[in-house]
């Protein structure tokens, strides 16, 4: 072993996160997939590895970072280093090469996650029942203009949030691991995407007073609707009339599983900070957002597999 080396192993300091996620994380199965749809050119100077650049991204994804900090963090950290299996003289991909891969990946970034949902499935994380849907609002990377024919983005719109998406998440309750990510045009209301969440599998749904109008689609899949029930509005200079004693004690039971919805989202835009989407255009915010969730459930696998 080469001085610098044991230098490097001996300097360099513990992180436990990533040393759990080279530990946990199934690396062949994405070795596999990224090897099988992102083709490389032949000729000139020898590319990147692959797993290298994709290491890089999670990287990217986990601590928050553009690419051009993702690249200096690599380039200083020994402990980033080491998870991405360099030694101190070894270079580092540049960002406009991370930047590149990140344009390959995302597009076929679902059916990567979809396949570690099958791995997850398969190794029994996934035997509780229990699934929790909700939507959450991303804003835009463009202002609004008055005249919505001016818009950078056409595929953004105005909602009671402000301008940007909806993104809608199926999260397994027990594990707080997402299985279904879709992302819409903030125009519609939470509701209407349900039905693209669900994996058809789901014997217990858990939903916030936005999906009342859901519940007998969910009965008829077979799945016990648990949603928050809200005050009826009252007539015309009446009083709204207070929710019945039983309801109020099954919302207080629901609302303490449902709240669990609010993790992810709360990881993607303090953690990830995604709160505001990195590209214009349904179809590239929805890949971005597929690989950001990807990204989350993996960091959540590392501190499921903890014990």
């Amino acid at each position: 072993m080469l001085f610098s080396q044991i230098t490097f192993d001996q300097a360099c300091p513990t992180n436990r996160f990533l040393e759990e996620m080279s530990r946990c994380v199934p690396w062949n199965l994405f070795e596999t997939e990224i090897k099988r749809h992102i083709v490389r050119k032949t000729g000139g100077r020898p590319a990147y590895p692959l797993m290298l650049l994709f290491r890089m991204h999670l990287l990217k994804t986990w601590y928050g970072l553009s690419d051009e900090q993702c690249e200096f963090q690599c380039r200083d950290s020994l402990s980033f280093k080491r998870f991405l299996g360099l030694n101190i003289e070894a270079s580092v991909p540049d960002a406009t090469t991370l930047e590149n891969f990140r344009h390959d990946f995302e597009p076929i970034a679902k059916t990567v996650f979809l396949k570690l949902d099958k791995l997850f499935e398969q190794q029994g994380v996934f035997i509780s029942p229990g699934n929790i849907v909700d939507a959450s609002f991303i804003q835009a990377n463009s202002r609004a203009h008055k005249d919505p024919e001016q818009n950078s983005d056409q595929d953004a719109d105005h909602g009671h949030k402000g301008f940007g998406y909806n993104t809608t998440i199926n999260l397994h309750s027990d594990s707080k691991l997402i299985r279904r990510i879709e992302t819409e045009s903030n125009r519609a209301h939470d509701s209407q995407h349900l039905e693209k969440v669900l994996v058809g599998t789901e014997r217990v749904v858990y939903g916030d007073s936005g999906y009342q109008g859901c519940q007998e689609a969910l009965i008829k899949r077979g799945c016990k609707a648990r949603i928050v029930k809200r005050r009826q509005r009252g007539k015309k200079g009446e009083p709204t009339p207070d929710l019945p004693l039983r309801d109020k004690y099954m919302n207080r039971l629901i609302v303490k599983t449902r709240v669990r919805v609010e993790h992810p989202f709360a990881c993607f835009k303090s953690v990830f900070k995604v709160a505001r989407t990195a590209y214009r255009g349904l179809e590239r915010v929805s890949s971005q957002l597929v690989s950001v969730a990807l990204a989350y459930n993996l960091r959540r696998f590392g501190f499921l597999a903890r014990g």
